[in-house]
């Protein structure tokens, strides 16, 4: 079941498939971050051209911008928990806090496995993940006072940062963590992304990344495109409306045109040509929406 409650946080809890096809599953890629914990069933993950064969109790860490996606196999049950969340909303937080390092397993494409956790340590993990469930479902489906649910959506936000916090400490264990597809190909891209992420307010072309990088513009573009199955250029659009996406719903004070040129847009009517292809809404429309009735962009349960 997925409990969406806060805009920016997607939980799907014990979710369980019994009778499915191969076929029901996708390979994909969005702009959220991922925690993904394998429980029950016989299932290989693919992260760009890996392929694991999960054990029970894994956890998969991940940049969602990587192609990534189950193929459990037809006859037995697969039992999984996802928790997608935006890298702007977190950030803005952990940078309060002064500890932007718990984002680092997510950063780039750095794809992390963690297996063989101690018994300790997984209890933890898995009763916050039953933790933020619980309060979710509280949120969603109760008519609770303003203050109420401003209330679990911070006590919601704190056991999500509880969790970052013990995942990170796992990451940086040689005994449980594993990281996945560190190819040349993968280096180049994540250098790729990782501009993009400190320079995508401007306006760029496909020639000033590549003399920037030090890559051929071609090559860049190939590996970029095998690896995430998206264009440079479409990364550098989806980071754009991501970070337009926050800025309307952290800073109403901010005009349309003043998100629009912050995010990296020519325009304000730039601007609202592309949010309102991508979410289907105006960015005034989006703005004016009551949480409930925000658009997601998150994946149906079969892609994870």
């Amino acid at each position: 079941m997925m409990n969406k409650s806060i805009e920016n946080l997607y939980v799907y809890y014990r979710n369980i498939d019994i009778n499915f096809h191969k076929s029901d599953f996708f390979i994909h890629s969005h702009d959220y971050f991922e925690i993904y914990m394998f429980h029950k069933g016989d299932c290989k993950y693919l992260i760009n051209d890996h392929v694991i064969q999960l054990h029970e109790n894994d956890i998969i860490v991940m940049n969602g911008s990587a192609l990534h996606g189950p193929t459990p196999t037809e006859g037995q049950p697969y039992e999984r928990t996802v928790i997608e969340f935006s890298p702007e909303w977190m950030r803005s937080i952990i940078n309060q806090l002064n500890v932007p390092e718990i984002l680092t397993p997510f950063d780039q494409l750095g794809n992390i496995l963690l297996r063989d956790i101690n018994v300790q340590q997984f209890e933890e993990i898995h009763s916050l993940l039953q933790k933020i469930n619980i309060k979710q479902l509280n949120l969603e489906n109760s008519a609770k006072k303003s203050i109420e649910k401003r209330m679990l959506k911070g006590e919601i936000t704190t056991l999500l940062i509880e969790l970052l916090f013990i995942l990170y400490a796992l990451s940086k264990s040689k005994l449980t963590s594993m990281p996945v597809g560190n190819t040349n190909k993968m280096k180049h891209v994540n250098k790729v992304i990782t501009w993009i992420d400190y320079h995508y307010s401007q306006n760029l072309t496909l020639d000033e990344i590549s003399d920037h990088l030090h890559i051929s513009k071609y090559y860049m573009s190939r590996i970029f495109k095998d690896i995430t199955g998206i264009t440079v250029m479409q990364y550098m659009m989806q980071r754009r409306l991501l970070r337009s996406k926050y800025l309307l719903e952290m800073h109403p004070e901010k005009s349309i045109l003043d998100i629009a040129l912050e995010s990296g847009f020519e325009s304000a009517s730039h601007f609202s040509r592309k949010f309102r292809k991508h979410y289907q809404f105006t960015p005034t429309e989006y703005r004016n929406r009551d949480d409930d009735d925000k658009p997601s962009n998150t994946l149906i349960n079969h892609f994870s």
